[in-house]
């Protein structure tokens, strides 16, 4: 909000209360004139002025402060929590007079305009090698402009065509098209979802079916190297328009493609999430803050976050690195999109592409599309991002959490995965390891269905 603004509407408010005063001296005065009385010199000693609202807000803040810091002594609040709410008093209401942080009470985004930062943008997808190298290992997003249409199901997914060939599968609706994490989710099938969805505030995101698969293509760029086998799940995202996704990030890379209707990303640099801090529940990776009215005072990381406005038309695909941070918002047209997501990968195997003639038109009815095994094993080995190699000393120091075998068992496993012995483990020898059995070694670290 401008200054200039912010003062008007505290002189505005100062006003309504100086009204309501005299309004009140006046109604006395005719009171006592209808009763023939005059205000005695009790009842003016007795008369206690009206507080303004200013210093109703600055006694306020100020019996909260004093609270706070008795309830830090008794220990009664979270530290952390304390300290927070207490910022948010002192801005809020003791320095009122200040103009509302850019952004404050508007939709996600207008604090400041997006970077000028070009993303890269490609007529095709990449070979997996290029892919890897340039945009998955240093997490770069990228946009691949028209290549949703190599769907078949870009000219077939009608309302006609779904309702006739898949209008008894079951499907999962979110009751609202903003959403809201925790919230339960609706059962129908595909036909009854058809039948409502351009008039109810409903969203379908479910998992493409294998019925479906047929329709799909898997995008060129996964298709060897081992990124085949990461795919863990290719969704379904559609509604009649106007979805509103909370402030997030997924522990997957995503490569999202608009089969119909337009979207609009907000979007992140993983590297300044830490630095900001505005994701308040790690537990679902993601941040309570109201996406169409921002509270700059509760979220004060969001106030200068820099952020890339990436749009993204109908037959448009983009790859979404994995842990950056995003909130998507879809035009209030019929909106209809599918997101391959799968597992990141810290190394390569560049042998596995040697010679493979690949398609840019490769069915997913063709492509095995989930091996639960390898994706929990590159789950694991993900938390070593940032080495190339380790040490005894630095493998210890990221997974001896994970081992339950006896206190000896961290040495063992890094001595049976560093293969060649050189007392460095090599990140391509823990892939090389046989998958089975490299999850053996890792009994207590948390797999996720």
């Amino acid at each position: 909000m401008p200054a200039s603004t912010h003062a008007s509407g505290q002189r505005d408010h100062q006003d309504t209360y100086k009204l309501q005063d005299e309004h009140v001296q006046i109604s006395e005065k005719k009171d006592s004139k209808a009763l023939g009385k005059r205000p005695s010199e009790a009842d003016k000693a007795h008369h206690w002025p009206i507080l303004s609202a200013n210093a109703a807000h600055i006694i306020a803040a100020i019996l909260v402060v004093i609270l706070a810091v008795i309830a830090t002594n008794t220990g009664t609040l979270n530290s952390d929590m304390l300290k927070k709410q207490l910022q948010i008093v002192w801005e809020k209401y003791i320095l009122f007079w200040r103009s509302a942080p850019a952004g404050h009470g508007q939709p996600l985004g207008h604090h400041q305009p997006p970077l000028a930062e070009p993303i890269d943008v490609l007529e095709e997808f990449p070979h997996p090698e290029e892919f890897y190298r340039r945009y998955l290992k240093p997490r770069r997003p990228a946009i691949f402009r028209g290549l949703a249409r190599l769907h078949p199901a870009f000219q077939r997914w009608t309302d006609d065509y779904l309702r006739k060939e898949f209008g008894n599968k079951a499907v999962e609706v979110e009751a609202k098209k903003k959403e809201e994490r925790g919230k339960g989710l609706l059962d129908m099938n595909f036909a009854q979802f058809l039948s409502i969805y351009s008039k109810e505030d409903c969203y379908m995101v479910d998992s493409v079916s294998e019925e479906m698969q047929g329709d799909l293509i898997v995008p060129r760029s996964i298709q060897c190297g081992g990124l085949q086998h990461m795919l863990t799940d290719v969704v379904l995202w559609f509604s009649s328009g106007g979805t509103r996704s909370v402030l997030h990030y997924d522990e997957l890379d995503n490569i999202n493609c608009v089969l119909d209707g337009s979207k609009q990303f907000f979007l992140v640099d993983a590297e300044h999430e830490a630095k900001h801090e505005y994701i308040d529940h790690m537990e679902g990776r993601y941040s309570s803050v109201d996406v169409q009215h921002v509270d700059m005072y509760k979220f004060p990381g969001l106030r200068d976050v820099p952020w890339y406005n990436v749009t993204l038309e109908k037959g448009d695909c983009f790859y979404l690195p994995y842990k950056w941070p995003h909130h998507v918002r879809s035009s209030n047209t019929r909106n209809m999109a599918v997101n391959f997501w799968f597992a990141r990968m810290l190394w390569m195997n560049q042998t596995d592409c040697a010679g493979k003639q690949l398609s840019h038109v490769t069915s997913m009815a063709d492509f095995i599309t989930r091996e639960p095994a390898s994706f929990h094993k590159a789950d694991i080995i993900t938390q070593a991002e940032g080495y190339e190699q380790m040490t005894l000393h630095s493998f210890a120091g990221v997974f001896s959490k994970y081992m339950t075998d006896g206190p000896n068992a961290t040495k063992r496993a890094f001595d049976t995965l560093d293969a060649d012995g050189d007392g460095l483990l090599d990140i391509a020898e823990m892939y090389a390891y046989d998958t089975a059995r490299f999850l053996r070694l890792f009994r207590s670290f948390p797999m996720e269905d």
